[in-house]
């Protein structure tokens, strides 16, 4: 019995300037990363036979993109994006909810109403200042059904 392929997942596209780029990254990496539903950040590898895209701890990305008592950080989101052509951040199964970021709260619903939960989120720079930000993902899992309750029985 073959199962059925999963819906295509719901995308969005924004573009993006560098200072809202910078507010997106901020709460990617210092609300997001702790949380349960987050997976990983990647980058894409040089050498693509091992696999397409290589682990950057939360560690690193602080470090080259937003540093502690950082300056210039504009320059540094510039210079790792001319280093990287792309950062991905990937979620669990259920996804991160839309919601608990508010640059995306504020842009998905008038884009994409059924884009709930974010499954994969993709920041690449196209122009000068210019980033493109593509979020996949699709609508929310609906809770498990809960067992219906049965009165007690009398011995």
């Amino acid at each position: 019995m073959k199962r059925a392929a999963p819906p295509p997942p719901e995308r969005v596209q924004l573009d993006l300037d560098l200072v809202t780029v910078k507010e997106l990254l901020r709460d990617l990496l210092f609300r997001e990363a702790g949380q349960a539903y987050f997976k990983r950040l990647a980058i894409p590898r040089q050498h693509r036979w091992l696999s397409a895209w290589r682990t950057l701890s939360t560690y690193q990305a602080e470090k080259q993109l937003l540093p502690v008592g950082g300056r210039d950080t504009n320059h540094l989101i510039q210079q790792f994006f001319s280093t990287h052509a792309c950062l991905r951040a990937e979620f669990c199964e259920g996804g991160m909810p839309v919601t608990s970021i508010r640059l995306l709260r504020l842009h998905c619903p008038a884009l994409n109403a059924a884009l709930e939960r974010i499954h994969r989120l993709e920041c690449a720079v196209t122009a000068q200042d210019v980033y493109h930000v593509l979020l996949l993902g699709g609508p929310a899992t609906p809770p498990a059904p809960s067992p219906p309750l049965t009165p007690p029985q009398k011995p």
